[in-house]
């Protein structure tokens, strides 16, 4: 991992806690209810992350998943759009999903890892001390 994705991904992770802890704060200190009406957009999390995964090219097959879930489920909370109870026996596709996305990365990765490690191990400098008397 980069420090620029990693930096933009604690970015984006402080931004998210620094907002929850003003709702609570407001919520707290003047009794307005906040937390009801910002619920409503937790899904708009998995969109960001989707695109966050998207536009940095790591798994496409992963973004699109994130992206399709988000969405349903921001138009489920607005009740633009609502699907069956039955649909709650099929989350394990979305592991499944997930699994077969990791299995099916770039395999040149896992080989040019391997050998950059075998090119370490022939780079080794072997020296041998010398024994004074």
């Amino acid at each position: 991992m980069n420090i620029v994705s990693r930096n933009s991904g604690q970015w984006l992770f402080g931004l998210i806690i620094l907002i929850i802890g003003i709702i609570f704060l407001v919520e707290n200190l003047f009794g307005i209810q906040m937390w009801k009406n910002v619920w409503l957009f937790w899904p708009i999390l998995l969109i960001i992350w989707g695109l966050m995964q998207l536009l940095q090219r790591r798994s496409v097959f992963f973004s699109i998943i994130l992206l399709i879930i988000g969405t349903l489920f921001l138009l489920k909370n607005f009740q633009l759009y609502q699907w069956p109870d039955t649909i709650w026996k099929y989350w394990p596709l979305i592991i499944i999903a997930v699994g077969i996305d990791q299995l099916i990365k770039r395999p040149e990765q896992y080989f040019s890892q391997s050998n950059q490690n075998s090119r370490k191990e022939k780079k080794k400098i072997v020296t041998q001390d010398d024994e004074i008397i």
